[in-house]
């Protein structure tokens, strides 16, 4: 299979990195200028298009129109398009392509470089064999699920612009820690070294324990533990944080309905 990217930003990056070893897969790309990669690089859309059996839109939400406004010239039977593009509906692509096209829409994050990405998937004619081997590559990069485009506008920004919203909070932690004055290449081993091990005790346990649970296996009576969760409920830490995910998601629904 061939795939192309329209765009080569730091997704195309990701998800070249995730697939690069795939022994089946050939990989091109169309963009404004030559990127240092090591993947072929044409200069013109129509020959990219020529090339590939799959066309990625790596390209931000504000650019897609005029892509879609150039692709729309080619001949594209036969091509599976596969959207990541935040905020845009299948229906807005389907504008520009028509709706005999079919269209994968897809929410991952950069994790795909790792193979650690969670990935929601649509497509505009469910069941067809081309959209599934999108569902099945998808799946080699992380976890991947089907979800109706609805919940899209929160899986982005729970899955999408959660990485960034996590890292967020342990920049928290780095920044109290400066009170130890040690480098900070050594706080960003010991906060990995924290996360990391939070990750695993999460994983070893959570088919059999809630996260409550767990938090509660961490915090004895009387403790530090007690003593900081007691304020992180106190002054709602936590709903101050679901706001965070609602100015995310509330911000897609305003890309989707300005694009409608």
């Amino acid at each position: 299979m061939k795939h192309g990217f329209i765009g080569y930003g730091n997704l195309a990056k990701a998800l070249f990195q995730g697939l690069r070893e795939e022994k089946e897969m050939e990989f091109a790309y169309f963009a404004r200028s030559r990127k240092e990669v090591p993947l072929p690089f044409y200069e013109s859309m129509g020959e990219l298009v020529s090339f590939a059996d799959v066309l990625w839109l790596a390209v931000k939400p504000q650019d897609l129109a005029g892509i879609l406004d150039q692709l729309k010239a080619f001949s594209l039977t036969g091509k599976t398009i596969v959207s990541p593009v935040a905020g845009k509906s299948i229906a807005y692509i389907e504008r520009f392509l028509g709706k005999e096209q079919l269209i994968v829409r897809i929410m991952p994050n950069l994790a795909m470089a790792y193979r650690k990405s969670v990935t929601a998937f649509t497509t505009n004619e469910p069941g067809n064999r081309q959209a599934m081997e999108i569902l099945d590559i998808l799946g080699r990069l992380g976890k991947a699920v089907e979800l109706e485009e609805n919940g899209f506008d929160l899986f982005t920004s729970v899955f999408g612009s959660g990485p960034a919203f996590i890292l967020s909070f342990i920049q928290i932690f780095k920044e109290k820690m400066q009170e130890f004055n040690l480098p900070g290449p050594l706080l960003d081993e010991l906060l990995l070294e924290l996360t990391q091990g939070t990750t695993l005790y999460f994983a070893e346990n959570q088919k059999n324990n809630s996260i409550e649970e767990l938090i509660k296996n961490i915090t004895s009576r009387g403790g530090t533990t007690q003593a900081g969760l007691e304020y992180y409920r106190a002054h709602k830490i936590g709903k101050h944080f679901e706001g965070v995910l609602d100015a995310a998601r509330n911000r897609s629904v305003e890309m989707s309905k300005n694009g409608a």
